[in-house]
């Protein structure tokens, strides 16, 4: 017999996305969120978006416009392509006040300190962080569905889970039976690709065929040294010009969904550049998703997850090529 006060994880489940994690996936053209939307409706799941998010992508795009008629007629477009794909999550009433007051008292997910030393700024994003925490609650609570909510944003989490904070506030607020499927998905994509993606796998020509192309390394490139690159500011870009392979670190591991394959994993270069050089690395590493097609083999997109330096392998033998 199942119980109604719980919910039922064969319905599908509320996928929420953070401010973040939209914009990573390339909405609403990108290949990443086209796969995430199909896995969704394959899947039965909900894709969702808290409206303090919608409008912080919506003002975002914006920013990014010309003026002019054509800018408005995009901003709209984005408007109605979010609708459209999005189920969006209303704040709950109160939420700003309620977020101010939180602020005050740093209870998380508002930060404690500013670490720029932008008070202003820090403020800011706490209040954002906590509306958008008090409106999963409010889904959640509304809803007999799982909810999952992908963010990188470190305020929410401890290691890899909600932080323990979050964790007795749902449980007091929803029980503690209900708000075990109220989770946070930090590994983003891959994790959502490691439970609902057909998982398959790559030979290892295959795969090294696949890495040591020159369009990986040209998109590599692209991310790393554009505006909203997923690296440290401080991270040196000006000799990301000369990025050398020097091994793929990980399984060669894929999932499929639909007529395409998806491989996570981590794809270290060699860089030369002076900067690098007095930076004291001259290795990079990305963690990576690479959108390959199933026939023929190639490789179709990258997306850059995030970027860090390296040190010099110890064993040239722990990378797969």
């Amino acid at each position: 017999m199942t119980n109604s006060y719980l919910p039922d994880t064969d319905r599908g489940a509320l996928i929420v996305l953070d401010t973040d994690q939209l914009e990573l996936v390339g909405f609403p053209d990108g290949g990443v969120f086209k796969m995430l939307h199909t896995a969704a409706n394959l899947h039965g799941h909900t894709l969702a978006v808290p409206q303090t998010v919608a409008i912080e992508h919506l003002a975002h795009f914006e920013s990014q416009q010309l003026t002019g008629r054509s800018s408005e007629d995009a901003a709209r477009r984005r408007r109605e392509a979010l609708h459209a794909f999005f189920t969006i999550l209303p704040t709950p009433e109160g939420a700003e006040e309620e977020a101010l007051d939180r602020v005050a008292q740093r209870r998380l997910p508002a930060r404690a300190a500013s670490v720029d030393g932008d008070v202003d700024k820090a403020v800011a994003h706490g209040i954002r962080d906590t509306v958008v925490w008090l409106t999963l609650l409010a889904a959640f609570e509304d809803r007999n569905q799982m909810l999952w909510f992908l963010s990188d944003d470190q305020d929410f989490a401890a290691r890899s889970a909600f932080h323990p904070d979050l964790r007795a506030e749902a449980e007091q607020r929803l029980g503690t039976d209900r708000s075990l499927f109220l989770g946070l998905i930090k590994d983003g994509i891959p994790a959502l690709l490691k439970r609902w993606g057909t998982k398959t796998s790559v030979g290892a020509q295959d795969l090294d065929f696949l890495v040591r192309s020159e369009s990986v390394a040209q998109q590599v490139r692209a991310a790393i040294a554009g505006p909203g690159r997923p690296s440290a500011p401080d991270f040196p870009v000006a000799g990301t010009g000369l990025l050398a392979f020097d091994g793929w670190l990980g399984r060669t591991l894929a999932y499929q969904v639909g007529d395409r394959l998806w491989v996570p994993g981590r794809i270290r270069w060699r860089a030369h550049g002076e900067e690098h050089t007095c930076s004291g690395s001259s290795f990079i590493m990305t963690r990576v998703l690479l959108e390959v097609s199933v026939e023929p083999m190639l490789v179709l997109g990258v997306t850059v997850l995030d970027v860090s330096t390296a040190e010099p392998p110890a064993a040239r033998g722990r990378y797969e090529t």
